[in-house]
């Protein structure tokens, strides 16, 4: 069976191991097993004021490293449906807000973000991906009491 002809389950597979070993098992060094060459996230993370976000995969795993060093988030997302090659997802993030991000300065809340967003496939790798959080869930939690 061709990379393009994989099954549902064998992408769903993928994308646990993702989770699993690249976002909360920080092995970046699995991260071109898992993303497509030709990747683009079109999630808009301007809130998060990072100072990395790359594109390429150097970019990518910059962008990891100083998200976990500034929130230590452990990520958990559920399949919501398949659409041929695009799994939509609901995630739930458990962050520590431990470093200067959302362009204030550390107050080590804890907090948990939920949000939905969907995940493409191309050649068993993931090729697009677009997230869709609300800052202000954030920042309520950061700014409040």
């Amino acid at each position: 069976m061709s990379k393009s002809q994989q099954t549902q389950e064998e992408l769903e597979g993928i994308l646990r191991r993702y989770v699993d070993e690249v976002l909360n098992g920080h092995k970046d060094e699995l991260l071109e097993e898992f993303i497509h060459p030709e990747f683009r996230h079109f999630t808009d993370e301007s809130a998060l004021a990072l100072e990395n976000d790359g594109a390429d995969l150097e970019g990518i795993k910059a962008g990891l490293v100083e998200v976990r060093e500034k929130l230590a988030p452990h990520y958990g997302a559920e399949v919501v449906r398949w659409e041929g090659d695009i799994v939509h997802l609901a995630w739930k993030t458990s962050v520590t807000h431990q470093g200067y991000i959302f362009d204030r300065e550390p107050t080590g809340k804890s907090f948990t973000l939920t949000y939905t967003g969907k995940t493409q496939f191309k050649d068993g790798k993931i090729y697009r991906a677009q997230n869709y959080w609300d800052p202000q869930q954030a920042l309520s939690v950061i700014d409040g009491d």
